[in-house]
């Protein structure tokens, strides 16, 4: 079995078992949306009749299905709450939180690969330690608390970036736009640097210890210029992480958009899950889990080519 094949196979099984999580999990939950609409004070009959007409007293099994069977033919279903299309209102939020996403990671990997190669060039140097200290605080304190500080310095203190916040426009203008997500981008990225950068720092430091580079320095090459010629390998394994962080990322979202006052998909899935909108949310988790897995497959594909020793 191909390389290729066998990645597309795996990624198909992930989905469907992550599929199954994702049902299973949301059942256990304390409650449903019967109770969250009708409160705990309803009869039992009043409950059992809006969950057969929401169809819950159907057989897991058959739930399951026809879950998975609409959501193959593209079709998210409804929520049980507003009616409203679980499409209509992803594509919705998703303008909100996938350039938060994408942002903040690409900016991570930028960081982590220059500051990276840099510490590793100069790790006895006490401005090299300094660095990494700096960076760790990334990992050592939580993302809100990050937030509120950008809040006080950026947003309140000097009133260059707004304190929260999307414009209601949208992405019609774009310059307000970066503006509102500024903050919340430097936010979300800085525990992601951090670990990035600490992987980074070691693919360097194997770069070093290499007999490319000892070649390389014996051509009469600097250190930061040997290091330069071998950077696809120190991004490859950058790149791996930062693929893996994704969910995590989403994760981080929820914490920032409610911070931030941002319409994104994090703050809706808070929200739906306090209200048992079981079909809104499975679906929604669905299509951040078919994110999760094509764009590690994508960043396969790029390492392949930045690292051709995988493919061997």
């Amino acid at each position: 079995m191909s390389g290729v094949v066998r990645r597309l196979v795996t990624g198909v099984a992930g989905v469907l078992l992550s599929t199954v999580a994702i049902f299973l999990l949301l059942r256990a939950l304390p409650g449903d949306v019967a109770t969250a609409r009708l409160g705990t004070d309803a009869t039992p009959e009043a409950l059992a009749e809006l969950r057969r007409e929401y169809g819950f007293d159907r057989p897991l099994v058959m739930q399951y299905l026809d879950w998975l069977s609409d959501a193959a033919r593209g079709d998210l279903g409804r929520s049980l709450l507003s009616g409203s299309s679980v499409t209509d209102d992803v594509v919705a939020r998703l303008d909100v939180t996938l350039p938060l996403i994408g942002i903040s990671t690409l900016l991570s990997i930028v960081i982590a690969s220059v500051v990276g190669r840099r510490v590793a060039l100069q790790r006895q140097r006490k401005r090299s330690v300094m660095t990494m200290a700096v960076i760790q605080l990334g990992l050592a304190l939580p993302t809100f608390i990050i937030a509120i500080v950008l809040i006080m310095v950026f947003a309140v203190r000097f009133d260059v970036f707004p304190a929260g916040g999307f414009p209601t426009a949208g992405w019609s203008s774009i310059g307000e736009s970066l503006r509102s997500l500024t903050l919340p981008t430097l936010a979300l990225a800085a525990a992601q640097t951090a670990m990035l950068t600490r992987f980074a720092r070691s693919s360097a430091l194997d770069v070093a210890a290499s007999d490319a580079f000892r070649t390389a320095r014996a051509a009469g090459r600097s250190r930061r210029e040997a290091l330069l010629t071998a950077r696809r390998l120190i991004v490859a394994p950058v790149l791996t992480v930062a693929s893996l962080q994704v969910a995590t990322l989403v994760t981080g979202a929820v914490v920032v958009e409610n911070v931030f006052a941002l319409p994104g998909l994090g703050s809706m899935l808070v929200r739906d899950i306090a209200n048992r909108d079981y079909p809104k949310v499975q679906s929604v988790l669905l299509v951040v889990v078919l994110i999760v897995f094509v764009v590690r497959g994508l960043v396969n594909v790029v390492n392949d080519r930045l690292d051709p020793r995988r493919l061997s």
